[in-house]
């Protein structure tokens, strides 16, 4: 039974001072009050143990929650979040679930606020970004068919020298292939990295790569040294467009999470750097779950079928017998038409084929892959003249590729 509507912690102070008086009884002291016998002894019994303050009223939630997460889990949550500062919920819930299938584990948003409580969880700055670039860069099918490869951004080491890992990953499994504290982006400190990768993975079909050294150059070929010696090794080479990183975005966030577990700071020198790679790139290969993976670590999807054994010796380019066979002098030029035309200095000792377009032009290819077109006007190399994509060459102007 309710309390008359009037003040109620002063219709509970006279009940509790005319209950003292002992000149009725409960009973009809609460009949008096309209109020229930079991209501009017609470009453007296607040009153008894805090004075005036226990009439106020009370709040009437429970005070454990029947669906709260259990002390024990929250502890899990917050333990490893501690121990892997860089994790989110997603992935702490899916490693600990992992570890411990049979505990009812919470959802990421219940895991997120667990977090949020504890100080654990910063804001997160909103980035806008490009839309992604369509129909240009081959999309990875299987292990092995797309590996993506990048030089970090360099730091200096604890003694000041200078480091600029390269890093190569699997576009498909997310499995770090290569992470090597290199102190360059030199083609003679990165190609014996490649071809250790090669040897002990296979050869992938095709590498996406920046617009920067050691993989492209700023020629109208492109080529650079260690371009031409993956075209040997019958690999295609895939360049973003210049200034578009998000085009290789995955590549791109597995540098954000590189930089933020094991190179903050920097290691006092470079065999200790190396050493913070290795256990890294072992915890983020069959440890780590990824969210693109369901929440898998990487290395459960890294399984090349058949892969393509690094050759002893690179194959040699078989041109048809109608083509122009021209070999690339040291000075990076053939000879063709009594004039010189250059081609590439990393094309030195190479051969070309050179074949006649139906506009008069002369395509220049290196094995499979056109590097280029000899203007007859002007006896030199350029870039094919193509329209845009999906527009009418006779009703746009050409662009230069």
């Amino acid at each position: 039974m309710p309390w008359n509507e009037i003040c109620v912690v002063d219709e509970r102070m006279r009940f509790v001072l005319e209950h003292g008086e002992q000149q009725t009884t409960m009973t009809e002291l609460c009949e008096r009050y309209g109020v229930s016998r079991e209501t009017g002894y609470e009453s007296v019994r607040r009153y008894r143990s805090a004075g005036p303050v226990g009439l106020c009223d009370r709040p009437r939630g429970a005070h454990v929650h029947g669906r709260a997460t259990a002390d024990a889990v929250c502890v899990a949550i917050l333990a490893l979040r501690r121990d892997r500062p860089s994790w989110g919920p997603r992935k702490i819930v899916a490693k600990l679930a992992a570890g411990s299938p049979e505990i009812a584990w919470p959802s990421p948003s219940t895991a997120g606020e667990i977090l949020k409580r504890a100080g654990l969880v910063t804001g997160r700055r909103r980035v806008r970004r490009a839309p992604p670039r369509l129909g240009e860069l081959t999309e990875p099918r299987h292990a092995n068919h797309v590996w993506r490869a990048d030089h970090k951004g360099w730091v200096s080491l604890g003694d000041r020298a200078r480091l600029e890992p390269l890093t190569v990953t699997d576009g498909f499994s997310r499995f770090v292939i290569l992470l090597e504290a290199a102190g360059s982006a030199r083609t003679e400190e990165a190609k014996p990295l490649f071809e250790k990768a090669f040897r002990e993975h296979g050869l992938p079909e095709v590498i996406h790569s920046d617009n920067g050294p050691p993989f492209a150059s700023t020629g109208v070929t492109g080529l650079t040294e260690l371009g031409v010696w993956w075209i040997k090794l019958g690999i295609r080479h895939e360049r973003i467009d210049p200034g578009q990183p998000q085009q290789n975005g995955s590549h791109e966030r597995f540098h954000g999470v590189l930089s933020a577990e094991a190179m903050r700071p920097p290691a006092a020198y470079r065999a200790a750097q190396q050493n913070r790679f290795d256990a890294f790139r072992r915890d983020y290969n069959e440890e780590r779950p990824h969210e693109a993976l369901g929440q898998t670590p990487p290395a459960s999807f890294y399984k090349a079928a058949n892969p393509r054994a690094m050759p002893d010796r690179p194959a040699e380019p078989d041109y048809p017998p109608e083509a122009a066979v021209r070999r690339v002098r040291s000075t990076g030029e053939i000879r063709w038409g009594g004039a010189l035309v250059y081609m590439s200095a990393a094309l030195t000792g190479e051969t070309v084929a050179v074949e006649e377009d139906a506009d008069g032009s002369f395509a220049v290819r290196y094995f499979d892959r056109e590097v280029g077109v000899i203007d007859p006007r002007t006896r030199k190399l350029r870039r094919r003249i193509l329209a845009p994509r999906g527009e009418d060459a006779a009703d746009q102007p050409h662009l230069t590729l």
